[in-house]
């Protein structure tokens, strides 16, 4: 994309600092550099991947090195019980630390303040379960009483999430997750700073939480596009892994990647449904007074 002889995501944004938390960047040092006439404060607001499979030292170095004291987690409910049954899994077998690792990172960081807000709530499950045939939603229901939950994913990922794309999951986000979103930027008009935002690999819940805070800011479309195609680069390392966990959902391997136009569709569709991105905003219960926080907290003077 041209930016008008701006840096591109390739020269502008860093590549993650941490060994163990992909995809984390600033974003006001992200944005300055892509657009040398914004002035975001730096050193503010972060987001990336999960940290919670992190080192100890890199859990460290979030709060020495970085100060994080918010963490707003993204992620389903699920995916947290998930989460923990890999912790406690690597708890009972020590055997396999790396040399650097002298003990298990905790899952949650101490003296963090914890924000644990799934964009993917109640809402936008209901938005996907009426888009299922009947007779698909009756399998759906019978595999989830008989514990067998992943299939009873893939049914929703192959028959409603994928037809409609990476584009499509974010714009029935926007049209659903309005309670979700409004907690989510609450927090971030009254929260401690420095902090951090991710969901699992920090591309697409992250991605769609930092657009509409970048539209908040004013910053403009190019500059939010390259920024969310910057995490394509950044997550290279666990592709693989990635994709297995997108089939086993029903997803094909492209919802592993960052599609050039998912910013531009995506404002599209706000423009479109909602007249303007501060109608959608006041609509999802993003006020203008709220917004005025944010912006206080987050641009320089």
């Amino acid at each position: 994309m041209d930016l008008g002889g701006h840096p591109t995501a390739t020269t502008a944004v860093p590549t993650s600092p941490f060994k163990t938390i992909l995809n984390f960047r600033d974003v006001g040092q992200t944005i300055n550099a892509l657009d040398a006439s914004l002035l975001l404060r730096r050193g503010l607001v972060y987001r990336g991947a999960r940290p919670d499979e992190a080192t100890l030292e890199d859990q460290r170095s979030l709060i020495s090195n970085y100060r994080i004291k918010t963490i707003i987690d993204l992620r389903s409910k699920t995916e947290h019980v998930q989460q923990g049954r890999k912790h406690d899994a690597k708890l009972r077998d020590t055997t396999n630390l790396l040399p650097s690792e002298s003990a298990i990172a905790p899952l949650k960081i101490p003296n963090v303040c914890y924000h644990d807000i799934s964009l993917n709530g109640s809402s936008y499950e209901i938005l996907l379960l009426k888009r299922l045939r009947y007779a698909s939603l009756a399998k759906l229901i019978t595999l989830m009483l008989l514990g067998r939950r992943t299939e009873a994913i893939a049914i929703l990922g192959k028959e409603v999430i994928q037809p409609r794309g990476l584009v499509g999951q974010a714009t029935d986000v926007i049209d659903s997750s309005a309670t979700e979103l409004k907690q989510i930027f609450q927090v971030l008009a009254d929260a401690q700073y420095p902090l951090f935002i991710h969901c699992t690999s920090g591309k697409d819940r992250t991605g769609l939480v930092a657009f509409i805070l970048l539209m908040i800011l004013d910053v403009p479309l190019p500059v939010v596009s390259v920024d969310y195609t910057a995490s394509q680069g950044e997550l290279v390392s666990e592709r693989l892994l990635r994709t297995e966990e997108l089939r086993a959902m029903g997803l094909s391997d492209d919802f592993a990647d960052c599609p050039p136009n998912w910013a531009n569709d995506v404002h599209r569709h706000i423009i479109e449904t909602y007249g303007s991105c501060q109608a959608y905003l006041d609509r999802t219960g993003i006020s203008e007074a709220l917004r005025h926080r944010i912006r206080s907290n987050l641009l320089q003077e």
